[in-house]
């Protein structure tokens, strides 16, 4: 059976690196960091952290005012990184009944929940806030971007920790390929910088520890990292059919190719080889694409120590000896770790390193894990002559990992069989 292709067309992002799609391109190709060392305060315990984290800077734009009440800052930054996409894209009007919403988030409304817990185990109150269940519900984006473009499409979320807005991209693209919807608002958002959520990543030694140089504290892929770091923000794609796309003459970034997803069922945090070998296994099979025909891997690459040899010798079982041809880079040690919202950063990393034929580098890695032998783009982006298809991991606390597959879009390739 014949299945639609699926492009994207547009892309919304609220960063630490910043807001314009092309301003973040541009800090990320040179290195940039935006994580800092930020101090939380307990205000019930008198307590605090000093963590290095990645926040995003300034302030937002207030929502309207029926809608402000009800959100956490997570929600609120997924409906303004989803209203820029839909801008960007041109994609209006849009026909509601054909178009949806698909996000991803891993601890949905925290902020909120914190807030809500201080109230009753704190101060003592009866009752929390009464719009807590809204606040802090894990469909909170998904709800508010399709209220706001009322949209009657299909409305969905997903939470699988840091595969969350992957998955959330690659089932969008299903609901158009098989004809559920032509237009899908795809992403993840997430917002984790507040005492309790440093304390609970802290207790299980996920953290790097803050240094004198701060900007510096995630380094994936080095011989000295010693964790991550948390950052938060909002990605979301525009995703069309084919069809769709071009009878408005839309601007096509890439096409999104291909998406394999799967349960790693070694252990619930110490990821296996294998579990994080198949979904990129699938989603090249999903594609139709060779191993020999990747140009570019946006790896998950956390700067945990068992995470990033984890992912290095499944490329490896993977791509075979073309994973020494491979370039290879992470992100997270410029935006930090956006958790329920990482795949979707990582799937711009992907759209824009085909559309820019460029890739970003994986910044501070001076001292190589022996290791980690492939080749990182260390600190210093690069031009490529050749960056036809690209893909991007996301592997997540549960088991649950996800691949996509970017490709240059072709106008004249056949559809997919």
């Amino acid at each position: 059976m014949s299945r639609r292709r699926v492009l994207i067309t547009g892309i919304g992002a609220i960063t630490p690196l910043g807001r314009s799609v092309s301003a973040i391109w541009r800090r990320l190709v040179s290195g940039e960091s935006s994580v800092r060392a930020i101090s939380l305060l307990n205000a019930a315990t008198g307590m605090s952290l000093c963590v290095p984290a990645a926040p995003i800077e300034g302030s937002l734009e207030p929502l309207q005012r029926s809608i402000a009440p009800l959100v956490d800052r997570f929600t609120w930054l997924g409906v303004l990184a989803a209203r820029d996409a839909v801008v960007e894209s041109n994609l209006t009007p849009l026909d509601r009944n054909r178009c949806g919403v698909s996000t991803g988030t891993c601890m949905g409304g925290i902020t909120e929940t914190e807030r809500g817990f201080d109230a009753i185990f704190v101060q003592k109150r009866p009752r929390t806030h009464p719009f807590t269940v809204v606040r802090t519900m894990y469909n909170g984006s998904a709800a508010f971007i399709a209220q706001e473009h009322e949209l009657t499409g299909p409305t969905l979320c997903y939470s699988t920790t840091c595969s969350s807005s992957s998955v959330a991209i690659g089932e969008a693209m299903r609901q158009i390929r098989h004809g559920y919807a032509d237009a899908m608002i795809a992403g993840g958002s997430e917002s984790l910088l507040t005492y309790s959520a440093f304390n609970i990543w802290s207790s299980g030694h996920l953290l790097a520890a803050v240094s004198d140089l701060p900007a510096q504290s995630c380094r994936p892929f080095s011989a000295n990292r010693d964790g991550t770091a948390l950052g938060e923000g909002a990605v979301f794609l525009i995703l069309e059919s084919e069809d769709h796309a071009r009878s408005r003459g839309a601007r096509v970034y890439a096409e999104l190719a291909g998406y394999g997803i799967s349960g790693d069922c070694a252990h619930v945090t110490q990821p296996s080889v294998d579990g994080q070998a198949r979904p990129m296994q699938l989603a090249l099979d999903d594609a139709g694409t060779a191993p020999e025909e990747v140009d570019y891997i946006q790896a998950h690459g956390t700067g945990t120590r068992l995470n990033d040899v984890t992912e290095v010798k499944a490329i490896k079982q993977v791509f075979g000896v073309h994973a020494m041809k491979l370039a290879v880079s992470s992100c997270k040690a410029q935006v930090g770790h956006m958790v329920g919202a990482a795949g979707a950063m990582g799937a711009l990393v992907g759209t824009l390193a085909i559309h820019h034929a460029e890739i970003p580098p994986t910044a501070f890695l001076n001292v190589l894990d022996p290791d980690c032998d492939l080749d990182f783009v260390p600190n210093v982006g690069r031009r490529s002559a050749k960056l036809d298809v690209a893909m991007a991991n996301a592997f997540g606390f549960g088991g649950t990992g996800a691949s996509l597959v970017f490709r240059r879009y072709d106008s004249d390739l056949p559809d997919n069989q």
